[in-house]
């Protein structure tokens, strides 16, 4: 017996499949959370000759969302940014903050130029 040319056990192996396989999504990873050890300066971009945004005062804490290479760590500073989409939403600083390492290890490694390409299309 078939089902438009494909064998009904073909077809039940392969709906038994995708069942089995929407039923076992992985879990979602866990968030890297940074806490800031002291009051802590936020800039635009990661470098320090960018336009500061502000301050973190220390106990606060973020989720990394990228790093750079050289020890910027990228964060969404929960307000309202217009237009700013992917890198161009996050504020950086300099990595002085308590976090584990193996945490880190799961954060997007981004480049200076990454960030400023989104800036650039976020317009």
């Amino acid at each position: 017996m078939s089902a438009r040319g494909i064998p009904i056990v073909k077809l039940s192996i392969l709906i038994a499949a995708l069942t089995l396989a929407s039923c076992t999504l992985p879990a979602s990873p866990v968030p890297c959370m940074f806490t800031a050890n002291d009051s802590l300066t936020a800039y635009r971009l990661p470098d320090i000759t960018s336009d500061v945004f502000g301050t973190m005062p220390a106990g606060d804490t973020h989720e990394a969302l990228a790093q750079t290479a050289d020890g910027w760590v990228g964060f969404d500073p929960g307000v309202a940014q217009a237009a700013n989409v992917g890198l161009a939403r996050h504020r950086w600083i300099l990595l002085n903050a308590t976090v584990a390492p193996s945490c880190l290890s799961g954060v997007d490694v981004v480049t200076l130029a990454d960030v400023e390409a989104d800036v650039a299309a976020s317009g």
